[in-house]
């Protein structure tokens, strides 16, 4: 181990403390030859040694630490106080890491550093999800403030959930495994409800625009990155088995490990629930027709009648991983992750809730009221009857998803060349009457080609690169694929000047055939504020691609003689509007502001606080003809389109707080996380809204389903054996079950024996916003837009349908590991 001293008298005379440490990557593979760089008190620089241990003699003091090695992420922290016997653990990662916000891990003595990123990241780590027994990653996810957990369906666990960041719209928001984009181009997003714990090390939320991340500029809330199982230096296997309420049952096994120079990583999840729901009841068809129970008759209309439907629950899931990486030396990797998914879902308890004022509810196979009659007996009253089940019937969803990655660095001249080459898809079958897009059968392809060189300074960095992506879209109603090619370029640095002050910035350069070329920019810096603490600031632009789909034009057709609206765009509202795709649409872009602040207390506790604002322009909203107060049913074609457009502006500000306090006597861990979130439309221009059904996009009125205020509190107790974890989620008022303002409450105790544990963990202990059924119409009213009379609009309430989730449940589980 070579040593060397910048200021060496200092050093000899103060002298006094033994300092170690060892620099290792995520799999705790060790890092030989990294430089260490120490400066405070003293100043002195190390090389670690073949185990890539490092040790020397420094005064007690606080001090910054840098290491670099050729083929990693330079990673910069201020250690806090550390004194004789202090221990560093360093984790680096290698340049084709997993994670979109590419930084190491450094703790000393097991306590906290100072993080001197421009924008920090939030990470749940997979042990804060087992603490916490959860099955899926999304109940991690809820924890984090700027997330929003988005229910387009309902809030039962069988429907589709997905995430957006600091605003209303999922398709703003990248989702991404291991760094590989996975956004569907029907929707924009992707269904994460089913993505089960056992498959992942850790989920990352990446808020805001970072300079230095690794995609392009397509996103402007931040990134949700899923890390799958990584190989460990040790050899390790886990299996586990769980039982629960609403017959729920799961059985994983995880094994990492390294053979010779192979790592490798599988795991695999089986899950089944019967569910909260198993009943039959009376369905009154959600069409908007009247209800007609008569005999089919020449010259009337179709019956429209109430029919007897099995509403049920049941999830099955199966999900598999294999992650194998080769490591040639210690810069010279290849590596391939397949990450499959298959679930089917019975949502028809989901999508047939009850119509407002319930006051009749049908449970068995006969009626068990009065109204309606049988469908024996003639009957015509207006749709939908108070206290019904209101939707379409049986519903069958089923998913799969598959995500390819190959991947390979290797070190040319000074850096490290990267090549990343990935395809994937989500793959959509439903077997029923959907209710928004989420329920359309469907399959989403990209494949993605990808290269980059980059090198490493002792103070800063640089890269370049590109990919080359190509994605379709087929599905119902689709005539022919569609399909589009983007290429992509950029150039992004990181670099320290001085003692105190880093400066990093990135140029992303985009291409798409469908729409054509969009440049962009980021920048941040982050200066210290003396031993403890940094201020930290970031500007940049980003931009949102036109979903294929909506640029689809769904082209009418002749029913019985007559042009009618394609029903798979949509179906028509009250005044024969259809939805309908625009060939036109261009890309959303926004510019976006951040500045935060972090500070050490101590080893023990830290706080990161930080307040954004984001300027949308050309934001894709729908177009309704004559502002959705003239009926088009009456008009020779008798129908007319809405399609979406770029029109108007919008606005995302707030700010985070999180801290983050250890209690070494108590052995207990306390995170506090705190989010305002403020958005809102402005300057949306005529025939936006709808106001005659009740419009919900109102100018300077924050969106609809996007809480101002979200929260978390988490707690991590662990003592000889014993562990107990517990979870607190608040969300505020506007919330995404258009509920009043709830707290959910999770936790689990258990006991370790050695290589046997044993946990009871219960999720939403007191039953908060829970039931079976959605109620439409029962929300908390949003304060929406309204025709008047001569072409004037009003304000006034917009009913929302009311969603809730499961209820109180509890399961055991036991884990062996090895």
């Amino acid at each position: 181990m070579r040593e060397a001293h910048d200021n060496v008298l200092p050093v000899l005379i103060a002298a006094c403390c033994l300092i170690g440490g060892n620099v290792h990557t995520p799999t705790g593979a060790p890092v030989a030859r990294a430089v260490v760089s120490l400066r405070g008190p003293a100043r002195v620089t190390l090389t670690t040694d073949s185990k890539g241990n490092f040790s020397t003699q420094l005064p007690a003091g606080r001090y910054d630490l840098t290491v670099t090695a050729p083929g990693y992420v330079t990673i910069t922290v201020n250690t806090g106080p550390v004194s004789d016997g202090s221990r560093v653990d360093v984790v680096l990662e290698p340049s084709d890491t997993p994670k979109l916000r590419t930084i190491g891990q450094v703790t000393v003595n097991g306590g906290f550093t100072l993080d001197r990123n421009v924008i920090p990241t939030m990470d749940v780590s997979r042990a804060q999800m087992d603490a916490l027994g959860y099955t899926q990653v999304l109940e991690a996810l809820q924890q984090v403030p700027s997330v929003v957990i988005q229910h387009p369906d309902s809030g039962a666990a069988t429907a589709p959930a997905v995430v957006s960041l600091r605003g209303p719209d999922p398709s703003e928001a990248m989702v991404t495994l291991d760094g590989q984009q996975l956004n569907d181009g029907n929707t924009g997003d992707i269904d994460l409800s089913q993505f089960a714990v056992p498959a992942f090390s850790a989920v990352s939320v990446s808020e805001g625009l970072g300079p230095t991340d690794a995609e392009g500029s397509n996103t402007f809330g931040g990134a949700v990155n899923f890390e799958s199982l990584r190989p460990t230096l040790d050899d390790h296997v886990s299996f586990s088995g769980s039982v629960g309420s609403y017959g729920t049952t799961q059985t994983w096994l995880n094994a990492t490990g390294t053979i010779g120079k192979l790592g490798y990583a599988f795991a695999g999840d089986d899950y089944h629930q019967a569910g909260q729901v198993d009943q039959y009841a009376l369905v009154v068809p959600g069409n908007n027709l009247p209800i007609s129970c008569a005999p089919p008759q020449q010259g009337l209309p179709p019956p429209n009648c109430p029919a007897y439907t099995h509403l049920g629950s049941t999830i099955s899931a199966l999900l598999g991983l294999v992650n194998l990486d080769y490591a040639f030396s210690q810069r010279s990797d290849v590596g391939f992750r397949v990450f499959t998914l298959g679930d089917n879902r019975d949502e028809s308890a989901a999508l047939n809730g009850i119509a407002g004022n319930s006051t009749c509810v049908f449970s068995g196979p006969g009626p068990a009221c009065a109204f309606p009659p049988p469908p024996s007996a003639p009957n015509v009253v207006a749709n939908p009857v108070f206290g019904d089940h209101i939707g379409q019937g049986t519903a069958a969803f089923a998913q799969t998803i598959r995500a390819y990655d190959a991947y390979g660095r290797a070190p040319l001249g000074s850096g490290t060349l990267l090549a990343d080459f990935y395809a994937d898809s989500d793959n959509i079958d439903f077997d029923g009457g959907s209710v928004s897009p989420y329920d359309v059968s469907h399959l989403d392809t990209r494949y993605n080609e990808g290269l980059s060189w980059g090198r490493t300074f002792d103070t800063g960095e640089f890269s370049f690169g590109g990919y080359s992506r190509q994605e379709s879209l087929s599905g119902l109603g689709i005539s022919s694929t569609l399909a589009q090619s983007i290429t992509s370029y950029f150039f992004r640095g990181a670099q320290q000047i001085g003692k105190g002050l880093r400066l990093s910035g990135g140029l992303y350069d985009a291409n798409y055939s469908t729409f054509g070329n969009t440049l962009n920019w980021r920048l941040g810096l982050s200066q210290d504020l003396g031993s403890s603490s940094v201020v930290h600031a970031s500007a940049g632009t980003g931009f949102r691609a036109p979903l294929l789909i909506e640029r689809y034009f769904f082209p009418p057709v002749i029913v019985d003689g007559k042009v009618v609206p394609n029903p798979n765009g949509g179906p028509e509202d009250s005044n024969c509007v259809a939805p309908n795709g625009n060939p036109a649409e261009q890309p959303e872009h926004a510019t976006e502001y951040e500045l935060g602040f972090s500070h050490l207390f101590s080893s023990t506790s830290n706080l990161d606080v930080s307040v954004y604002r984001s300027n949308l322009r050309d934001t894709i909203e729908n177009y309704y003809p004559g502002g959705g107060a003239k009926s088009f049913c009456g008009t020779p074609l008798g129908f007319a389109y809405v399609v979406p457009v770029n029109i108007g502006n919008a606005v995302y500000e707030g700010a985070e707080a999180r801290y983050k306090q250890l209690f070494p006597r108590l052995h207990l861990t306390a995170t506090l996380s705190y989010g305002l979130n403020v958005a809102y439309p402005y300057a949306l221009g005529p025939f936006v809204s709808n106001p005659t059904s009740g419009g919900t996009l109102i100018a300077d009125q924050q969106f609809l389903g996007v809480p101002q205020q979200q929260g978390s509190a988490t707690f991590a107790w662990t003592r000889n054996g014993w562990h107990a974890s517990s979870a607190f989620t608040f969300a505020g008022n506007n919330n995404t079950l258009h509920l009043p303002a709830y707290t959910l409450v999770d936790a689990a105790i258990g006991m370790n024996f050695g290589h046997l544990d044993f946990t009871l963990a219960a999720t939403n202990i007191f039953n908060a916003v829970s039931g079976p059924f959605t109620l439409y119409d029962a929300g908390v009213p949003y304060r929406g837009l309204y025709a008047g009379p001569n072409g004037t609009q009003y304000l006034a309430n917009v009913p929302t349908n009311a969603l809730y989730v499961q209820p109180a449940s509890v399961k055991f589980i036991f884990t062996v590991h090895e």
